[in-house]
């Protein structure tokens, strides 16, 4: 219905009179509303979605800040990513990580390649040690090229004594014992100077990388002529009998070359000697 105004014909009084409209008019408009509020509807899940994520988000770091345990174990590997991120945003001085596995995929990756670089913007000092054979891995040694190039110090060994994360001397991070991704996260003071001492041991017998590759080990001129008969297929009685040393000296002496170069075994010391032109 609607209202109308107007004179009628046989006075001067006004009158008021309904006149019939087509339904339609008014569910037209009744759907307009609707849509509008089903949008609104919309909007607003969507901002209960993101509220209920950030009070996770929330809820994870507060705890892990007011916590005073000396070590927290996280098996969910979201919320294990989420503190080590959080640990990296607020990094002031200096990141140390041994990674023994063989490297993620790139997509994996570069993500990490591009939170280190931006740390090293910042004037963080990073120091990374990864296992040898890592470097063949393409995305690995992708992530090492960019780094280093970048500033980073990288040396690789040929074994690790395990993966380890320690931010800033104050907080660190090692693999959960069972759940893969997973963490526990290391505060206690004196456990993480432990964990840092063992790293730096492991990190003073390893090898310097540049732009992806491994520096030549410094080898003296007798290491490099026990080094060239190994690779020869010699034994160690052979070699001995050659430069005229004892078995025992002979043994020494290539335990010596295997720990210069990173290699487990004849084999890798030969394909490694070779690769790094030490047999030249």
């Amino acid at each position: 219905m609607e209202l109308q105004t107007g004179s009628e014909k046989a006075g001067d009084d006004t009158a008021l009179r309904w006149r019939a409209l087509n339904p339609q008019i008014a569910a037209a408009g009744l759907a307009s509303a609707e849509s509008r509020l089903r949008r609104k509807v919309a909007d607003l899940s969507g901002s209960r979605r993101n509220l209920d994520e950030l009070s996770r988000v929330y809820s994870i770091l507060s705890t892990a800040h007011r916590s005073g345990d000396a070590i927290e174990v996280f098996a969910s590997p979201a919320e294990a990513a989420l503190l080590i991120d959080e640990a990296m945003a607020r990094c002031r001085s200096e990141v140390i990580s041994a990674q023994p596995g063989e490297g993620g995929p790139a997509e994996e990756v570069r993500p990490a390649t591009a939170r280190d670089v931006e740390l090293l913007g910042r004037g963080v000092r990073l120091r990374f040690l990864y296992r040898e054979s890592s470097l063949h891995h393409p995305s690995t040694r992708s992530h090492v090229s960019r780094v280093t190039a970048a500033g980073a110090h990288v040396r690789t060994s040929a074994e690790l004594f395990g993966r380890l994360m320690v931010v800033d001397r104050s907080v660190a991070f090692v693999p959960h014992h069972r759940v893969a991704g997973g963490a526990a996260v290391v505060r206690d003071r004196s456990v993480v100077t432990l964990l840092r001492e063992a790293f730096d041991h492991a990190w003073g017998r390893a090898h310097a990388v540049e732009d992806g590759r491994t520096k030549p080990a410094e080898l003296s001129d007798l290491h490099r002529t026990i080094l060239r008969l190994l690779s020869e297929g010699a034994r160690d009685e052979t070699i001995a009998r050659r430069l005229g040393v004892s078995l025992r000296t002979c043994r020494k002496y290539v335990a010596e070359i295997f720990e210069a170069i990173g290699a487990e075994s004849r084999f890798q010391a030969g394909y490694l000697a070779a690769q790094r032109g030490l047999l030249k």
